[in-house]
């Protein structure tokens, strides 16, 4: 994981978490339905509760803050989506917060394989 987040994190900081050509070609609503389904819910919300974030010092939750919003303005801008820049920084908040918590997740993992692909989970 360490790895992935070495590719994401500096992206994520020069504005690049995903490149600019994705929203011409997504079908935001398509996406939308699919991030809603029952799987992909049940899996995000089973690897947001292994997560006990009172393990984050101050300093680790305003980074973790700083990152979501880094990622939230990235997609607004480029999507025009207010629903997608939510999805999208609360799977960078979810990435972010399992690293430095050392929480090992396969659906998390996975996600961030995606970021550091620069593809959304799909």
């Amino acid at each position: 994981m360490k790895t992935l987040i070495s590719i994401i994190q500096p992206r994520l900081e020069q504005a690049q978490l995903l490149p600019d050509g994705l929203w011409e070609l997504l079908d935001e609503q398509a996406y939308l339905d699919y991030r809603d389904s029952a799987d992909f819910d049940a899996a995000w919300i089973a690897a947001y509760q292994k997560l006990h974030r009172d393990g984050l010092k101050p300093v680790e939750q305003e980074q973790m803050q700083e990152w979501s919003r880094l990622a939230f303005d990235q997609v607004i801008r480029a999507s025009g989506s207010g629903d997608l820049a939510a999805y999208i920084a609360d799977d960078i908040d979810l990435i972010f917060c399992a690293h430095l918590l050392g929480v090992e997740d396969e659906f998390v993992h996975w996600l961030a394989e995606c970021y550091a692909e620069q593809r959304l989970p799909a």
